[in-house]
């Protein structure tokens, strides 16, 4: 096993790898869904219910996520054990450091996750025989297997097209449109020229998953234990289409510094430095509707940095915040009209929808040279790993 963090992986390129037998996880590996139903105790806890076939589903049309309700922690062991009923319940990404203090003293971060960049550590428990939705996620994840066996079914992130993406919103971008136990290849007919690897994992497996390769999740035979370390993935190692595609989102525009907690932006610069940079890179690979994204974000995030450094009230729209901002000779009219610009290319950036690459590195360009900066503050906090580690 590797000894120091990793900190580089291009989702592109690294593949998957499953490390058996580890001896990392410490006193982790005495959690069984009995010893976690104990140390829980009368603490009432959410677990989602699958549909009868044991799939846990989102409905993507009408934007409906998992069902759940509350039991017990007593109860848990009992229920996530129980084959007779038919019934298949999970606990999914419940924070350790969070929401489980019960168990926080007893986590081990394995060495060659870089602990400065964790963002999430959880516990998931699953009924046996039950399976995710096929889905990625946007950061690197080691995930350690405790008790009963899982089946992992992976995509690599160049096969997006071939997956079916959801919609385009936060809720839904990262879920396949296509079950995978049986797929209708009428209605998706390229999912049949898609590619996947399999990794079982038993306890004490160790399985490193790169940021953004697609994944479906079978718990088999009996119920299951396990807990994933999510960590901030370089930036410029995750560009691939499903990053680039939710890009696309409004929410990016509103609040682009949100790549900051999620991403590690440090090798491009700070601040609006680095997504006019990211920007950049999105262009010269033929993402020019992705770079305007960007450049509108950068906008919107140096406007709101202006009237918060002011300390006054915005009211209306970004429109109006920039007019009163060049009012107050925050801003030059050069600097307004450059800024009007951006988001004029930005609002007609989408998918499918061209935008001359031309104008966009004009406005990159403009950018860089103008007052329309910002600085963001230290990236996502360590998640603390528990006494000693």
């Amino acid at each position: 096993m590797p000894e120091e963090p990793l900190t580089r992986a291009s989702v592109l390129t690294t593949t998957p790898v499953v490390i058996r037998g580890t001896d990392a996880l410490g006193a982790m590996r005495k959690w069984t869904p009995e010893y976690i139903s104990e140390r829980l105790g009368d603490r009432e806890m959410p677990v989602s219910i699958a549909d009868a076939d044991g799939a846990f589903r989102y409905n993507l049309d009408a934007r409906e996520g998992l069902r759940y309700e509350s039991m017990p922690g007593s109860r848990l062991a009992a229920e996530f054990r129980d084959t007779s009923s038919g019934r298949r319940i999970s606990m999914q990404q419940m924070s350790i450091p969070g929401a489980l203090p019960e168990l926080h003293g007893e986590l081990i971060v394995p060495p060659f996750v870089p602990s400065e960049a964790i963002t999430d550590i959880n516990l998931w428990m699953a009924s046996g025989a039950s399976n995710t939705p096929l889905h990625y996620d946007n950061m690197n994840n080691l995930f350690a297997q405790l008790a009963g066996t899982k089946r992992f079914l992976l995509f690599n992130p160049a096969q997006s097209d071939l997956l079916y993406p959801g919609p385009l919103d936060i809720r839904t971008r990262h879920l396949s449109r296509v079950d995978v136990k049986a797929p209708d290849l009428q209605q998706f007919p390229r999912f049949e020229q898609a590619e996947y690897w399999e990794a079982v994992v038993e306890p004490g497996d160790l399985l490193f998953l790169p940021a953004f390769w697609w994944h479906q999740v079978s718990a088999q035979d009996e119920a299951s234990v396990s807990v994933n370390y999510w960590w901030r993935a370089d930036v410029r190692d995750c560009v691939c289409p499903s990053f680039y595609r939710q890009l696309y989102l409004d929410v990016v525009v509103e609040d682009v510094r949100g790549l900051f907690p999620t991403h590690d932006m440090s090798a491009l610069g700070s601040g609006s430095d680095a997504v006019l940079a990211l920007a950049e890179r999105a262009a010269d690979e033929g993402e020019a509707g992705v770079a305007a994204r960007l450049c509108g974000g950068v906008v919107v995030a140096a406007v709101k940095a202006a009237v918060a450094e002011l300390g006054v009230e915005a009211e209306g729209g970004v429109d109006d915040a920039l007019t009163d901002l060049e009012k107050r000779s925050v801003w030059s009219p050069d600097d307004g009209e450059l800024a009007r610009r951006s988001l004029a290319l930005a609002a007609a950036a989408r998918p499918g929808h061209s935008v001359p690459v031309a104008d966009v590195r004009r406005t990159i360009e403009g950018l860089r040279a103008s007052a329309l900066k910002w600085e963001h503050p230290a990236q996502a906090a360590r998640v603390s790993a528990g006494p000693g580690k």
